[in-house]
Order: C-alpha cells, then sequence, then structure tokens
C-alpha cells in the first residue's frame, strides 16, 4: 500500500472549498510511491494532485516548492503549488502537510525505449544547470553519512552473506570519499525514477517528486536513473543502448569530463547501495504495520543491481 493517509470525500472537498477550482466530482489514491500519499483530483475546473507528506515537516516542504516554482520558471515540467483564494499553498490535513497542484497530462511509461531514456537524460541536465543558482539546497538526508549510520542496524535483517556485501560496499565507498566531494555538485532530483515521469508516447511531459531534492554529485543523480530507467530484461543487469541513450543526452546539454566519468561505476554502486538500504528501511517500517511493500519496490532488486554493478 502506498497510501498511508487516508482521506475521505468530505475531508477532500473542505480543502478545495479555500480554492478557486470548482466542485470536486471525483478522486481516487495513487498507488505509485512508498513514501507520500497521493490523490488524483478532479474537479469543476480540471485534474489536480494532492499530495500529503508523510515524513517532512512543512519547513521542509516549502523548501521543496522552492525549487519547483525556481525551476518552472526556467521553463523546466516540474509541479508547483496551487495557492488557494487566500493566497496560501501549503495546508495541513490529518496533521500533516499538504499541497494541491496541477495534474499534468501524460503517463508513466510501462516499457522504457532508448527514446524515453534520451528525454529523461536531456531533461535531467536541464535541471541541473537550470538550478545551479539557487542558493541554500537541502542536505541529503539519505546521503553517504545516513548510509554509514543506518547500515549497522538494518544489517540485522540481512543473512550472513549479505551482511558481508553490505560491509564490503561500505568500506570501498568510504575509500572513494574524496572522489566523491572532487564531483560536480549542486541541487539533484535524487529520486527520478521512472514512475516519477510522465510521458506522452516518447515525449516528455512532466518530472514529477521533487521531495527528496537536495544537494548531491550531479553525476550521482544520473546514476540513480541509469539504475531504474535502463534496466535490461534478466531485471538487474543494465541494457547498454538505453545507457548510451541516456547519458550521451545528458552530455549534449551538460558536458562530463573524462575525470568525471571516471566515477560513473563507483556511482552507479553507490546508487545501489542508498536504495537498497531505504528499502530494507522501508520493508522493516512495512513490516510493523503489517504490512508488505509493493513487488517491484522490493530491497532485493537493488541488492541485485549492487551485485551486478560489483562483478562488471
Amino acid at each position: 500500500m502506498a497510501v498511508y493517509t487516508l482521506l475521505s470525500r468530505d475531508d477532500i472537498a473542505e480543502l478545495l472549498a479555500l480554492y478557486d477550482v470548482g466542485g470536486l466530482q471525483a478522486f481516487s489514491a495513487i498507488s505509485a510511491g512508498i513514501e507520500n500519499s497521493n490523490y488524483a483530483i478532479t474537479t469543476d475546473d480540471g485534474e489536480f494532485v494532492l499530495t500529503i507528506f508523510e515524513h517532512h515537516a512543512p519547513d521542509e516542504v516549502r523548501s521543496f516548492v522552492r525549487l519547483g516554482r525556481h525551476l518552472g520558471t526556467r521553463n523546466l515540467r516540474v509541479p508547483s503549488p496551487i495557492e488557494d483564494q487566500a493566497g496560501c499553498w501549503l495546508h495541513t490535513l490529518k496533521h500533516k502537510p499538504a499541497i494541491l497542484c496541477q495534474r499534468f497530462p501524460g503517463s508513466h511509461p510501462e516499457m522504457v525505449t532508448e527514446q524515453h531514456c534520451a528525454a529523461i537524460g536531456r531533461e535531467l541536465a536541464e535541471f541541473h544547470l537550470a538550478s545551479a543558482d539557487l542558493t541554500d539546497p537541502r542536505q541529503d538526508e539519505r546521503g553517504y553519512d545516513w548510509w554509514q549510520s543506518v547500515a549497522p542496524d538494518l544489517s540485522a535483517d540481512l543473512s550472513p552473506d549479505d551482511q558481508q556485501l553490505l560491509n564490503d560496499e561500505l568500506l570501498f565507498q568510504r575509500h572513494q570519499r574524496q572522489r566523491w566531494l572532487a564531483l560536480p555538485h549542486g541541487w539533484i532530483h535524487a529520486d527520478l525514477f521512472h514512475d516519477n515521469a510522465l510521458f506522452d508516447g516518447t515525449d516528455l511531459t512532466a518530472i514529477l517528486d521533487l521531495y527528496n531534492a537536495c544537494e548531491g554529485a550531479w553525476l550521482y543523480d544520473l546514476a540513480i536513473v541509469a539504475n531504474d530507467w535502463c534496466v535490461a530484461t534478466d531485471g538487474v543487469t543494465l541494457d547498454e543502448a538505453r545507457v548510451s541513450a541516456l547519458t550521451s543526452a545528458y552530455r549534449a546539454v551538460r558536458n562530463i569530463d573524462a575525470e568525471e566519468w571516471g566515477m560513473w561505476t563507483v556511482v552507479l554502486r553507490g546508487a545501489a547501495l542508498r536504495f537498497w538500504l531505504s528499502r530494507l528501511l522501508a520493508a522493516r517500517l512495512a513490516r510493523s504495520r503489517c504490512e508488505e511493500l509493493p513487488a517491484h519496490k522490493q530491497p532485493v532488486e537493488y541488492r541485485n543491481r549492487l551485485l551486478s554493478h560489483r562483478a562488471g
């Protein structure tokens, strides 16, 4: 289950009454994602998405929206919250921060093609460059320090072999720390999976979910995309044609020199490690609620991807 805060029709109608968007016609929960609760809403005036932030404080949400508004002025296709009739865009539902945004057309690509990868590669490079002059990016709450601090506890959920794998990879990444710090940094999306993008055919219509956006290495952000968008039919390795389409399109917008590109395998491994750990944590939290993660969000996927990158 990906919707944790359950809303009634009356809950949503009460919120919409603050806006000039017409009356509520229909609403439904959106199942994609594992961190926030999202609802698709249809009113007399159009289509909207209501997002309830399950793990973020209002000040953090303001930081996310600052980025979205900035990118919107640079013609990036990202959501930005709508102001109500009193000029307020941040609200509280069930004691949690909530925002209402216009809903973009399109759908998530079910079968990712080279054309999809090229489109998202170009847009990610534009995202990085367009946000470069936005000061004070958020700290990455699930970056290097988090990997090191959370791993000992989460390792209790692993087999001895996987514990050894985790310890070995953490040691490897510690030895690469100075090289990571030397990479070009700035705002990164940090969670640009294919279910966080919308397409009309092969035309990109939106990048969604900026709520993990933070400061980080731009090449690492590209690796996060590759680890999801470019997975081969075996579900483990990466399809080289899609990786080439992704990275070539990105590099056509933002140059990556030889020294930076020499870190590609390291950041692929780091991105796989990050999502293995975050999914282990999500699985533990789900168990505490007597729930299970969706099949496509299981930790083993990124454990296997890490093994593949290490073998390569």
